[in-house]
């Protein structure tokens, strides 16, 4: 099954001020020692399982010349412009239906990840990613990634999960939470069935249009229209 990857870019540039700016947020500085950026690492890291032609990456019109001047083998279609900032679910469903219009008549395997994560061990990340995504491709299931916490981080959101219920490597997704407080995450830590919500997922194009569908019929819809314009006037 053919993989594609959906890199969220549209970042304003908040977190890192005064480095990070809105005319350079913080996905297009380099922060390693290696000069390259954080989406640059992004898109490096997971070149061994998708090809940079079949990257998407969801930003807004100010930075679409930066997108294609960090990554230069990306396909100027494939850079995706908001016009207007609309959360996390809106930006997933804009770039599957980008997608979907690539691939109008076979299913692909589609990979959400943040453009700016720093990750230390990109083999076991490569692994994982490989793991997650024979699981989403086996049946209609929904995969994230969690990340074992450390410490009690009152920053992060939260995946509860079913250590009854393995499946491989895989656990069933109990519930989300959001951000604790300190009392709670100190529960989470000892609790040993909580994992850092990474914000990474992984599905089939058909799958998560089917929830769209199911869950958020009026955005599926108007989904659908986008989809049947693009490349029109």
């Amino acid at each position: 099954m053919i993989k594609t990857a959906l890199i969220m870019a549209g970042g304003k540039g908040e977190r890192f001020w005064p480095r990070s700016r809105q005319s350079l947020p913080k996905q297009f500085l380099s922060l390693t020692d290696d000069d390259k950026t954080m989406i640059q690492l992004t898109v490096e890291r997971i070149s061994p399982i998708v090809d940079v032609e079949n990257v998407y990456v969801v930003t807004n019109k100010d930075y679409k010349h930066l997108v294609k001047e960090q990554i230069p083998g990306i396909p100027m279609e494939n850079i995706i412009c908001e016009p207007i900032g609309r959360n996390t679910s809106p930006c997933i469903g804009l770039g599957a239906a980008h997608i979907k219009h690539k691939y109008p008549d076979e299913d692909v395997t589609m990979i959400v990840l943040p453009s700016d994560h720093l990750v230390k061990y990109n083999d076991v990340f490569v692994d994982t990613l490989s793991s997650a995504c024979e699981i989403a491709e086996k049946g209609s299931n929904l995969v994230t990634i969690g990340i074992t916490p450390n410490y009690p981080e009152t920053g992060y959101g939260y995946i509860k999960y079913n250590e009854e219920k393995p499946e491989g490597k895989s656990f069933t997704v109990d519930s989300f939470v959001e951000k604790p407080d300190l009392d709670t995450a100190k529960k989470y830590l000892e609790s040993g069935n909580y994992l850092w919500n990474s914000g990474m997922f992984i599905w089939k194009l058909s799958t998560i249009n089917e929830c769209y569908e199911k869950f958020l019929p009026e955005m599926y819809s108007s989904l659908n229209e986008i989809e049947k314009s693009i490349g029109t006037a």
